[in-house]
């Protein structure tokens, strides 16, 4: 029998694992305030930042859902997660612009399609199940308004307040951890190991013989 090498929970697993711890590695790698986790770019972060965006981006190639769009959506994720590590938000902010745009670009296609998952194929194989496929249904959908939240709400936030309460507060860094969390808390219920969250015949962890 044909054996999978690797199971499409299991990188639903890794990449819920990564994009949750993402913006705690590169605090912790940054000796000064991030007014932004795309700043890590320009700091000590750097090479951590930039690495785990390339491994989320081969995981994403790698994940090939079940159908033709799934598999699309997942390509396309993966060439915005590159571009966002490839092409860094400017430093200081308005230098470097046309760079900053494909920054900024593949960071919200990047988002739009990770919602995108979570309103769409995740959602259809549990929307209106009741126990533990019922309350992935409702992880799905908090995490995915979450996301269009953060996003939504910091380009709002930069259209109508001041550069400077947009910095002060740092709207941009909290909006994208925000994202980041939610992307990381979505992907990880997907990879179904949490038994609260998991039936015996679906989880990914093997079942104990008795």
């Amino acid at each position: 029998m044909h054996q999978k090498v690797f199971d499409y929970r299991l990188l639903r697993l890794i990449m819920g694992i990564i994009a949750f711890s993402l913006p705690l590695i590169v605090d912790a790698f940054s000796t000064g305030e991030l007014p932004s986790i795309s700043a890590s770019y320009h700091t000590e972060s750097r090479d951590p930042f930039v690495g785990l965006l390339f491994v989320v981006g081969a995981l994403l190639f790698a994940y090939r859902g079940h159908n033709a769009k799934e598999n699309l959506g997942s390509n396309v994720a993966a060439l915005a997660a590159i571009g966002v590590a490839l092409f860094p938000t400017a430093d200081p902010p308005g230098s470097g612009r046309w760079v900053a745009m494909v920054h900024y670009g593949c960071a919200i296609i990047l988002f739009a399609i990770l919602a995108w998952f979570c309103f769409g194929p995740f959602r259809t194989r549990t929307k209106g199940a009741t126990g533990k496929k019922g309350r992935r249904a409702r992880i799905y959908l908090i995490c995915g308004a979450a996301i269009v939240g953060a996003m939504v709400g910091l380009l709002l936030a930069k259209l109508m307040l001041p550069a400077d309460t947009v910095i002060q507060f740092e709207l941009t860094y909290w909006a994208e951890f925000i994202a980041l969390w939610a992307f990381g808390i979505a992907w990880i219920t997907a990879g179904k190991v949490v038994p609260f969250l998991v039936d015996a015949d679906e989880s990914l962890m093997p079942q104990a013989q008795v």
